[in-house]
């Protein structure tokens, strides 16, 4: 039980028989990030071209954070320190917020092809692996990551949708069409070995569903093709195509 602005809210922990997927037939790669907060696409047992493309844009988390990050320094000069407290409780709440939005919406995406299982990195120990400049890791810990897996994993579950976690190595930096690995500067991925051009965060979540198929007898030895679609989810649900090609 918890009171808040004069109203008492009460929390049940409910448990519910679950019967999950037990033999997929699509892999929806989900790659986490902090300009796109999510990034997904679809790969099927019978077709290994990627399918569906979808990011789910960033920039809503990001000026709520900075907001507050503004107003806790105005209250924190005025010595305002009874004040800190209470609206880093209101940050979170907002932030909070769009994180079950966007896992709504990822589980949805996922419920539109033929019986899906999730897979993310497993991303435990992120934060203490970080070694960026001061700015840079302040930034990346306010990154709700793992909250937002766990939202898009109990969400899914209750849909009998799987979600599995694979081994992050080399995710973000492997070419998906030929395995090179590569460094990744800005939000393109450039293949210097076979020439491909690829949306970086689309790269990592093909060779997100990439790490669980290899284990799964999926696929064929001939490079995947470009996705069908891509879109970019935004608070009204509309679309906008990224650029991607193949040299």
């Amino acid at each position: 039980m918890v009171k808040r602005n004069g109203e008492w809210y009460a929390h049940f922990v409910l448990k519910k028989e679950i019967e999950l997927i037990d033999e997929p037939e699509t892999i929806i790669g989900v790659d986490l990030g902090e300009w796109n907060v999510a990034t997904a696409i679809a790969i099927s047992r019978q077709n290994p071209k990627p399918m569906g493309g979808r990011f789910w844009s960033g920039a809503k988390i990001r000026e709520i954070r900075g907001k507050y990050v503004h107003i806790r320094r105005n209250l924190q000069r005025k010595k305002r320190l009874d004040l800190v407290k209470r609206f880093g409780h209101k940050e979170e709440r907002m932030v909070n917020q769009q994180l079950h939005i966007i896992a709504n919406e990822i589980v949805a995406y996922a419920k539109q092809f033929e019986k899906p299982v999730i897979a993310m990195e497993k991303l435990d120990g992120i934060r203490e692996n970080m070694n960026g400049s001061a700015k840079l890791n302040r930034r990346l810990h306010a990154w709700s990551f793992r909250k937002l897996q766990n939202y898009v994993e109990y969400k899914a579950n209750l849909e009998g949708i799987p979600v599995v976690y694979v081994n992050p190595k080399n995710t973000s930096k492997r070419c998906h069409r030929c395995g090179h690995v590569a460094q990744v500067n800005g939000r393109e991925f450039r293949c210097p070995k076979c020439g491909l051009v690829y949306n970086r965060d689309l790269n990592s979540a093909i060779n997100i569903v990439h790490a669980l198929t290899r284990g799964m007898g999926w696929g064929s030895c001939e490079p995947p093709e470009l996705p069908d679609e891509v879109l970019t989810q935004s608070q009204d649900g509309s679309g906008e195509a990224p650029s991607v090609r193949a040299g």
